[in-house]
């Protein structure tokens, strides 16, 4: 007889295990399943076979050949797509010229195929199904047969209600080729679904055979997991190989194990392996070439080949692919499977059922409790320069978001007022609900504001004297990402250090939620743009604005900021013309998206005379002002213009971030007033100019103009009315001067050493260390500031010079240090 294995899964169901191979290859006691199946088609004289192939069929080929070295002659039938298993059966209708048996090749099972043969013979069956009974049939095909065997009706997964018998098909069938008549090449057919029914429907002879042999469907984790037990428990005929030194316990040659290893069988422990002093292996099958280091505990779990496992810690009923590195430690918990090449850092804790995906990197101190699928690591940082920055519904989710809710109120005590407030997508209205949740477990009182941009989330935080802020938005750079932006007292971006307490609570799990009766409570404010316009316009000239009569180009997400512009228009009087085009509604344009569309507006200047016009990002944080002559205003020009601003109203002290021009010193010079540089993030000037205002009892407006895009245009169109300018005569008062940016790539492990070199090359009197490394060339004038990304490996390059080709030149030169120094 001649047989046919079925070789085409996938089994998605088994990844991450099948993510690099075909699930006929996944391994059960150090060898492939089908391996387990031609081993027992040899056993009953089976070793003509046709094998059928479709996801990575070169896997499977490379690894059997045609079959010499296993015995058998192999002859392989690849489907270019899936035609079903009775469709890829058809594939190989020439070579079956014989009665046949099909059977699959990610099943284990030792069932008798001789006694099912002859039953086959005997019956003059055209097709026989082996059998088996299951007390949970429910994911299986139920077959009914009267009482001499024959098959009366198929049910394929039934529920409870249709459960008339618990015989269910295991996919193992004598066939006759007379069964290809009923069906014809290159068609998509399944044996269940569409042949055995056609079968039945013509009268022709069809038999169930009941077996009582073992056999698992190897379709999830919690299966192929029990299959290796039952192997070593004895209730499947499977040759174990290698030496049996006590009761159930097998060692293959050259595994050298410590005397004092605790070995407790059923247990099997391939090649090459070390066990070392103290572990404790227990019901484990431990594949080859493995180290186990010291006083490490395996309990129920399946390890593969080349594993590291280091000393001291704890495995308990979890799968190890190959190549996977474990440090000391560890804590891996019941359900989990660790990917191919993965490493798993020292201290960390894999929670139950989690699934890591091949070659993650899990550091030092994490605990995982979600599966690791799409990033490439997961560690213990959750905070970026934004806040924490995430893929939406994917890497920042509801469980995530109400997880970290809770992290953050346990480091608040209760009954502390902490407001809430999102952009109008559905995607942060959802993630806003799901940290409400979180915050009042830990029992903090919520104070949810509504939908907002930031800079109005930032100014009802000091409004209501609330004790920090949350607030949930799409990502400018990246929409299709969610940030969540975590605000202090004053509604600036709290610190690293309050960071990383959240990031040490989150990871470590370290809460309480809080007592039923001490469950916090959440009230809503939903009058703080109202309460935003009010401040914005305190202590501004409404007058002279209205005055001037302006005519203002805008473009804008009008979903997002709609709302704050007719406020702004009702009360200053100007008129304003909006820009109109579609866009995805289920996600903002990002600012660069809005600044290449920059043609729609620029129409708008042809048509109509105006007197400015502006790009707004949907977060209303980032502006780009063009002139009335229809020209757009380099993001540079935006902090000078700021200083000047502050500078002609009369302030002797003003913060710059150290990525300004420096102009803004000679200019600060004309007014006898002093320049603080600070880092280049706006939570750093503004945490500078708070500090200030605190110490020196400044009177600070409530509403700093920094991160809010119309608080700098209201100042600027105050300041253009007072002085009876236009904001191109504003610039051409400024004295000339040309900055340039570049980003660099950099490899994470070679910035540190990149920067420690650049300072040594360059002498100590031109360096200047506030945020990256500043060099100040020997003309005094011109500077370069090299600045490494906190979240890409990238550095940031940026020039300073009297003429352009210098500014470029200068550029040049360190981007070629950088990667000479890399």
């Amino acid at each position: 007889m001649k047989a046919v294995i079925m070789a085409g899964g996938k089994g998605t169901r088994l990844r991450p295990l099948t993510c690099d191979c075909p699930k006929p290859m996944v391994p059960i006691m150090n060898k492939p399943v089908m391996e387990h199946i031609i081993d027992l088609l040899k056993r009953h004289g089976i070793t003509d076979i046709a094998v059928t192939t479709f996801y990575l069929p070169q896997v499977i080929e490379d690894y059997f050949g045609d079959g010499s070295d296993f015995g058998v002659n192999l002859h392989y039938f690849v489907e270019e797509s899936p035609l079903g298993t009775a469709g890829s059966v058809k594939n190989a209708e020439e070579f079956l010229d014989e009665t046949f048996i099909v059977i699959s090749g990610d099943a284990l099972t030792d069932a008798d195929l001789t006694k099912a043969f002859d039953y086959h013979q005997n019956k003059e069956s055209v097709a026989t199904l082996v059998l088996t009974q299951e007390d949970i049939p429910l994911e299986y095909g139920v077959v009914m047969t009267d009482e001499k065997g024959a098959i009366t009706q198929f049910l394929e997964k039934p529920n409870w209600g249709e459960v008339f018998s618990d015989t269910v098909n295991t996919g193992i069938y004598i066939l006759d080729p007379h069964v290809f008549n009923y069906y014809d090449k290159g068609v998509k057919f399944d044996f269940s679904k569409d042949l055995f029914p056609k079968l039945l429907q013509a009268n022709e002879p069809m038999y169930g055979h009941v077996m009582e042999n073992y056999w698992c469907d190897i379709g999830n984790l919690q299966q192929y997991r029990k299959t290796h037990y039952d192997i070593i428990n004895g209730k499947v005929e499977v040759n174990i190989p290698g030496e049996e030194i006590k009761d159930q316990v097998w060692v293959r040659e050259e595994t050298d194990i410590a005397d004092t290893a605790d070995l407790s069988g059923p247990l099997y422990i391939g090649k090459g392996c070390v066990i070392k002093d103290g572990v404790q292996l227990q019901e484990s099958i431990l594949a080859d070439n493995n180290i186990i280091n010291d006083s490490t505990s395996i309990k129920k779990s399946i390890i593969w080949n080349n594993t590291f496992i280091d000393q001291n810690s704890e495995l308990r009923g979890t799968v190890i692919c190959d190549d996977v590195r474990i440090k000391d430690h560890v804590s891996i918990f019941e359900g989990t499977a660790i990917g191919d090449g993965s490493q798993v850092g020292k201290s960390a804790k894999v929670k139950p059922d989690v699934k890591v995906w091949p070659y993650k990197d899990i550091s030092d101190f994490t605990i995982l409790n979600k599966s690791l699928v799409w990033e490439t690591e997961w560690n213990r940082t959750l905070f970026g320069n934004q806040g924490v920055v995430g893929i939406s519904n994917i890497e920042v989710t509801p469980d995530f978001v109400a997880k970290l809710g809770t992290a953050y109120g346990a480091m608040l005590e209760n009954e502390t007022v902490i407001t809430i407030s999102c952009d109008t997508y559905s995607i942060s209205k959802m993630l806003k609900h799901s940290l409400v949740s979180g915050l009042m477990s830990a029992g903090i009182t919520v104070r949810d504001i509504g939908e907002m941009p930031s800079p109005v989330a930032r100014y009802s935080v000091r409004e209501l004297d609330a004790e920090g802020g949350i607030h949930i938005r799409a990502c400018q750079q990246d929409p299709q990402n969610t940030v969540i932006e975590f605000l202090n007292e004053d509604g600036i971006n709290i610190s690293r250090g309050e960071e990383k307490g959240i990031e040490k609570i989150f990871f470590r799990e370290d809460f309480q939620r809080a007592d039923l009766e001490a469950v916090g409570e959440v009230d809503y404010i939903p009058q703080m743009i109202d309460s935003y316009i009010s401040g914005l316009f305190a202590g501004i000239d409404i007058d002279a604005i209205k005055e001037a009569n302006y005519k203002i180009v805008a473009d804008y997400e009008r979903d997002n900021l709609d709302d704050l512009w007719t406020a702004l228009t009702d009360r200053l009087n100007f008129k304003l013309i909006k820009t109109d085009y579609e866009f995805d509604k289920s996600r903002p344009l990002s600012f660069q998206e809005r600044l290449q569309k920059q043609d729609l507006i620029l129409n708008k200047f042809e048509d109509e005379e105006v007197d400015l016009g502006i790009i707004l990002d949907h977060n209303g944080e980032e502006i780009t002002l063009i002139t009335e002559d229809g020209e757009l205003v380099g993001s540079e020009l935006n902090e000078v213009i700021r200083a000047i601003i502050d500078l002609r109203q009369g302030a002797k002290k003003i913060f710059v971030p150290v990525t300004a021009p420096r102009i803004i010193e000679d200019i600060a010079f004309e007014y006898d007033a002093d320049v603080t540089w600070t880092k280049a993030q706006d939570k750093e000037l503004l945490s500078n100019m708070f500090e200030y205002r605190e110490n020196s009892e400044k009177d600070f407006e409530r509403l700093p103009v920094i991160g809010d895009a119309l608080s700098f245009l209201v100042k600027l169109m105050e300041f253009l009315a007072h002085e009876e300018t236009t904001l191109s005569e504003l610039l051409s008062s400024i004295p000339e001067f040309h900055r340039v940016e570049e980003t660099i790539e950099c490899p994470w492990e070679a910035k540190g050493q990149v920067m420690r070199n650049l300072i040594e090359e360059v002498p100590e009197e031109q360096i200047e260390l506030i945020d990256g490394v500043k060099v100040y060339h020997e003309d005094q004038e011109s500077w370069t500031l090299v600045l490494p990304d906190s979240e890409e490996p990238t550095f940031h390059v940026y020039s300073e010079a009297d003429t352009i080709q210098k500014a470029h030149n200068f550029n040049e030169e360190y981007a070629e240090m950088i990667s000479t120094l890399q």
